[in-house]
């Protein structure tokens, strides 16, 4: 199985990179379907076990091939991505249209070894963005704020120049931002950015020494 899924895996991306690359013109179908496939893929990445209900591949033997890979994935996440694309085309309109050094897709920080590798969604044109893609947007907690202030204080030497963050909610189409200063002011931020990142630096860091003498 685990082969099977790597000949798998690598063929995704190898389609990927041809489509991104220019040499095939993917549709938009088969496109979404390689990029919900990959999305089990990284789950199993970033957790590194298969949940057996909602990932695909746990469902693979030494005989599966990327093609039904693709083919297991459901009609109606087909219908509900592609709502999602339509519903970012106004907000994302003038984002897209930045040079392509302004557009960051899946930024990592300078401190995000110290959190396991840590990365966010989008940085566009100075705004960082991470998306919420829940049918319910006032579930959104303060756990998702505190997502979007860790993301914001690991960029330690101010690489990324970060002026503004938000919130993209994809299936209401809502893009929600504030600058730093009123972000970090309503979160009761009493102390410059460079001086937060500092503090939440020194003590991860602090805290994995503590941990490494302790192992």
């Amino acid at each position: 199985m685990r082969a099977a899924l790597h000949t798998a895996g690598t063929r995704l991306l190898a389609r990927l990179h041809a489509h991104l690359g220019g040499t095939v013109r993917l549709g938009e179908q088969e496109l979404t379907q390689l990029c919900h496939v990959a999305g089990f893929y990284e789950a199993v990445y970033r957790n590194g076990v298969f949940a057996r209900r909602r990932n695909l591949l746990a469902h693979a033997d030494a005989h599966t091939t990327l093609d039904q890979l693709t083919a297991a994935v459901p009609v109606y996440v087909l219908e509900d991505i592609a709502e999602q694309m339509e519903l970012a085309e106004q907000p994302f309109a003038p984002l897209r249209r930045l040079p392509d050094e302004q557009r960051v897709c899946g930024p990592v920080f300078t401190g995000s070894s110290d959190l396991g590798g840590a990365d966010a969604d989008f940085i566009v044109g100075g705004l960082l963005i991470d998306c919420k893609a829940t049918a319910r947007p006032r579930t959104i907690n303060r756990s998702a704020v505190q997502q979007l202030a860790g993301y914001l204080l690991l960029d330690y030497d101010d690489a990324y120049a970060i002026d503004r963050v938000g919130l993209y909610l994809s299936r209401q189409g809502a893009l929600i931002t504030w600058s730093v200063p009123e972000f970090l002011a309503a979160l009761g931020a009493r102390v410059p950015l460079s001086r937060l990142r500092a503090l939440l630096r020194d003590h991860l860091r602090q805290a994995q020494r503590a941990a490494s003498k302790k192992a």
